[in-house]
C-alpha cells in the first residue's frame, strides 16, 4: 500500500506559494497570513499596556511617595536596593521581640506609678469625667422661690458657690483670714483641670499600654509555647520550688501488717 500511495503522487502538482513581484523585490519577502496574524497581535498587547499605563498615570496620586523610590536604583534595567536589608535570625528575632517586651511593660509600671501619685494628689471630687449632680432646695412658696439666694443659703462666697468641693463659709473664711480674688481662684480651677486632663490621658495611655502588652505575650506564647513552663520555673525561688517539688512526689507508706 505504501508504494502505491508514493505511486499516486508521482504526478502530482506542486502548488507552490506566491512570491513577491520583482518590482517589489526591494520590500522583502512578501507577508504571509501567519505573519500578519503575528503583527497584529504584537500590535494589540502593545496598544493594550500602553492603554493601561495611561489609564494608571491618570489615577495616580500627585503626592504618593514610598521609601523605594528613593531607596532603590536601576541596575540593568532592574530596580535594586541600594543597601540591603539586614537579616536576623530565629533567636535574634525572639531576643528583640522579649526586649520589645520587657520595655513595654516597663512602660506601663511607669504609668500606673504615675496614675497612682496624681490620684493620690487630687480627689477627683470636681473633676468632669464623674456624673453632674444637683443640690435640690425645698420652698414652701412661689415667692420663696423668686426671692431665694443660693449664696445666702450656703453662707458661701459668690466665687465658691458653684464648686463640690471645699465650698467654705463666710465664718470659715473670716477666720482662715484669706483675701479671695478671682484672679486666684480662676488660677488654681486651671491647674486643677489641668491636672484631671493629665490624669485622663495617663488613664488612657496605661489602658493602650496594657493591651499592647497582653498582644505582645500572646504572641510569644504562640511563637514559643514550652516556655510557659520555664516562665513558671523561673518565677519561683530556690526553696518554694523544691517544696513544690516535694509536693509532687509521691509518697509510698508501707502496708500496715
Amino acid at each position: 500500500m505504501s508504494s502505491w500511495k508514493k505511486s499516486s503522487k508521482a504526478g502530482q502538482v506542486h502548488h507552490r506559494e506566491r512570491s513577491q513581484l520583482s518590482s517589489r523585490e526591494h520590500l522583502g519577502l512578501l507577508e504571509k497570513k501567519k505573519d500578519y496574524k503575528e503583527r497584529a497581535v504584537d500590535y494589540q498587547t502593545k496598544g493594550n499596556v500602553i492603554r493601561e499605563l495611561k489609564k494608571k498615570a491618570l489615577d495616580k496620586n500627585p503626592e504618593e511617595y514610598y521609601f523605594n523610590m528613593v531607596n532603590t536604583k536601576l541596575k540593568n534595567g532592574v530596580h535594586s536596593l541600594k543597601k540591603k536589608y539586614k537579616e536576623y535570625t530565629d533567636d535574634q528575632l525572639k531576643l528583640m521581640q522579649s526586649q520589645d517586651l520587657k520595655y513595654i511593660k516597663y512602660k506601663h509600671q511607669m504609668e500606673r506609678k504615675k496614675i497612682d501619685r496624681l490620684q493620690s494628689s487630687s480627689h477627683l471630687i470636681d473633676s468632669e469625667s464623674r456624673p453632674s449632680t444637683s443640690h435640690i432646695f425645698f420652698v414652701d412658696s412661689q415667692k420663696q422661690v423668686e426671692k431665694f439666694d443660693p449664696v445666702k443659703k450656703m453662707r458661701t462666697h459668690p466665687a465658691l458657690i458653684n464648686r463640690r468641693s471645699n465650698r467654705l463659709t463666710i465664718e470659715q473664711l473670716k477666720s482662715m483670714k484669706v483675701n479671695l480674688d478671682d484672679e486666684l481662684i480662676n488660677k488654681f480651677q486651671k491647674q486643677r483641670k489641668k491636672k484631671y486632663a493629665e490624669l485622663q490621658k495617663r488613664i488612657d495611655r496605661e489602658k493602650k499600654l496594657e493591651q499592647v502588652e497582653s498582644a505582645m505575650e500572646a504572641k510569644l506564647l504562640l511563637k514559643n509555647p514550652k516556655q510557659t513552663d520555664k516562665d513558671d520555673d523561673d518565677f519561683w525561688s530556690d526553696d518554694e520550688a523544691e517544696k513544690a517539688n516535694e509536693k509532687k512526689k509521691t509518697k509510698v507508706v508501707p502496708r500496715k501488717k
